[in-house]
């Protein structure tokens, strides 16, 4: 097992919206990703809860509860804003009233470990919520800008299709058998996409080989 590494970044933050969610199926429309990533954070909060019986805990379920994820960006544009709350842009313009309805998305990322290898991260099901974005504070007359940045809150639901919140998966467990830029282009296309390890091929016997006899397969040869 690999030594456990802290994180030390996050991007291509990539968002997939749902098309149908269905018994059998779940599909979405084409990926699009959104930079300027800052930070992501989990609203996941956990506990536990304990039945007595017999003067005693008795029985423990544990449960988890508010899924989902908070993402601070550089800015949340009037562009990216109506998509994710299913609006419409009126000349460029986003206009924000009582008419809002639920649109779901899926969202991938991956996070930076301190050694260079990353951690790919999947939600099948969720929707976004906003705090205004209109905020501002003053440029300060001396000395450095303070950047200011935009949030966002998504949380997440049960895709119908299979009962599934979210998934993850660490680069040591597919690098050997599949490269990081293949793994990538699935991973941030297709949300029903998973690593499967491809058995070696061995090489087809040759017709014209009269020995009759072995060799070593390690070497492209074959035993009769």
């Amino acid at each position: 097992m690999k030594k456990p590494l802290p994180t030390i970044g996050v991007d291509k933050y990539t968002v997939f919206k749902m098309k149908e969610d269905a018994q059998n199926e779940t599909t979405y429309d084409a990926a699009v990703e959104i930079p300027g990533t800052v930070e992501i954070s989990p609203t996941d909060s956990g506990g536990s809860d304990v039945f007595d019986a017999d003067n005693g805990a008795y029985d423990v379920c544990s449960y988890i509860e508010k899924i989902g994820h908070e993402i601070t960006n550089a800015d949340i544009t009037p562009e990216i804003d109506a998509m994710l709350r299913g609006a419409e842009l009126k000349n460029g313009v986003l206009e924000i009233g009582n008419d809002s309805k639920s649109v779901y998305f899926g969202v991938a990322w991956r996070i930076l470990k301190s050694d260079g290898t990353y951690r790919y991260i999947r939600y099948y099901k969720g929707v976004y919520s906003f705090a205004s974005n209109v905020g501002g504070k003053t440029k300060p007359s001396e000395g450095a800008p303070e950047r200011q940045t935009a949030k966002a809150t998504y949380t997440a639901a049960q895709r119908m299709s299979d009962g599934k919140y979210y998934a993850y998966v660490d680069e040591e467990q597919f690098i050997t058998y599949m490269t990081k830029e293949a793994f990538e282009e699935k991973w941030f296309s297709d949300l029903s996409f998973y690593p499967v390890p491809t058995p070696p091929v061995e090489p087809e016997p040759d017709e014209n080989d009269s020995s009759g006899g072995s060799s070593d397969i390690s070497s492209g040869s074959w035993e009769a």
